[in-house]
């Protein structure tokens, strides 16, 4: 009997130490820590947006650079075309000369040679033999004849080979004019293959320049992604900290937060940031007002946060019971306090555009156990 009684007296103060235990149990320390690592999540996102902001300034910086770039390539690559299309005509032209050369030096060669030959022979038979040639005649008429006939042969090779000569220097001189001209030519395409060789190592360098702007960024946008998904993780622990042992006593059907405006700029659902324009789950409804308009508790409740958080600017969430939570952010000012009990309609804040917003309005948001869910399920 004695170990009944002491059994049951164990059981009543067991019981009645919990019972001194509210229900609802989101310290202040909780919250203050969870929230100094948003901070802390948000200066490292706000510093890595920056280093975005300079890296994307700088990568069109250097796209303008590089289009005037290509565009200047461009005009010495034509250029360039241009003098090689001259030197390959100069050296077509040489090659014509330089073959023209060579068969007017072989005729005035041959010429000579044979122009040397008759002389040789005449030298060889000296007098006799030209006089053979005119004794040979049989008449006067007929030695008048080859004495002129040896003097006709004797000029026109003479002719012939001062005709060769001349149109050998010609040839020659053409061939040199030609050739001074391709050596010109080639130094030109030299320097302008040169020059091109330069600015398209120029070229190179600033695409690897580009090359490792855009690895940086990539790292920073990662980073931003990180830190976005961990401070969504931070926030669902905040909005976690309903206690299941409160338990939501309403009809369901919750109250819109902003009597003065019924439309939406954004829903609920994925859609293009207007702050960093990418693709993003937007986890709430934009409901755009008036500066200063009320913004109501869309269900009774508790405050279990008024304050400023990080991206929504001055926030409310109210705890509603049974792992249900509301957020109403970017508000100008709070009028609720964290820990007050509010009831449907009452209003806890006034409409504005802190945080990163774009225009006075209230983002909405309602998370079950720390998820954002649509609010169309539970406002009209």
């Amino acid at each position: 009997m004695k170990n009944m009684k002491k059994i049951l007296c164990a059981t009543l103060a067991a019981v009645m130490t919990f019972a001194v235990i509210p229900a609802y149990t989101a310290d202040a320390a909780s919250y203050s820590e969870l929230q100094a690592k948003r901070k802390n999540l948000a200066a490292s996102t706000q510093n890595a947006k920056k280093e975005i902001e300079k890296l994307k300034n700088k990568q069109g910086s250097l796209e303008d650079e590089m289009t005037a770039l290509d565009k200047g390539l461009q005009s010495m690559q034509d250029e360039y075309d241009a003098a090689k299309a001259d030197l390959d005509f100069l050296t077509g032209r040489l090659a014509e000369a330089e073959a023209e050369l060579a068969e007017a030096s072989a005729k005035r060669d041959a010429q000579f040679e044979l122009l040397g030959d008759r002389m040789k022979f005449l030298q060889q038979k000296g007098s006799t033999g030209y006089f053979e040639i005119l004794l040979d005649s049989e008449s006067f008429s007929d030695l008048f004849l080859r004495m002129q006939y040896v003097n006709d042969i004797m000029s026109y090779d003479k002719e012939i080979l001062e005709e060769l000569q001349e149109i050998q220097n010609t040839i020659q001189a053409k061939t040199d004019e030609i050739a001074e001209n391709h050596a010109e030519q080639q130094a030109v395409v030299d320097i302008q293959k040169e020059k091109m060789d330069e600015m398209e190592a120029v070229v190179a360098q600033k695409k690897a320049l580009m090359k490792s702007y855009e690895s940086d960024l990539a790292k920073y946008e990662k980073l931003v992604k990180a830190n976005e998904a961990n401070d969504a993780a931070i926030l669902r622990q905040m909005n976690a900290s309903s206690s299941p042992a409160r338990v939501y006593t309403g009809s369901g059907k919750f109250t819109w937060p902003v009597p003065a405006s019924g439309r939406i700029s954004s829903e609920y659902g994925y859609r293009t940031s207007p702050i960093s324009g990418k693709k993003e789950f937007h986890n709430g409804l934009d409901i755009p007002a008036g500066y200063g308009s009320a913004i109501v508790a869309t269900e009774a409740g508790t405050v279990t946060y008024s304050g400023w958080m990080n991206g929504y600017g001055y926030t409310i969430i109210i705890d509603h019971g049974s792992g249900i939570t509301s957020l109403y952010g970017h508000n100008s000012s709070l009028v609720a306090k964290k820990g007050q009990k509010v009831s449907k309609g009452q209003t806890i804040a006034k409409c504005g555009s802190t945080g990163w917003s774009t225009g006075n309005h209230c983002h909405f948001t309602i998370s079950k156990n720390g998820s954002a869910v649509n609010p169309h399920n539970y406002v009209g």
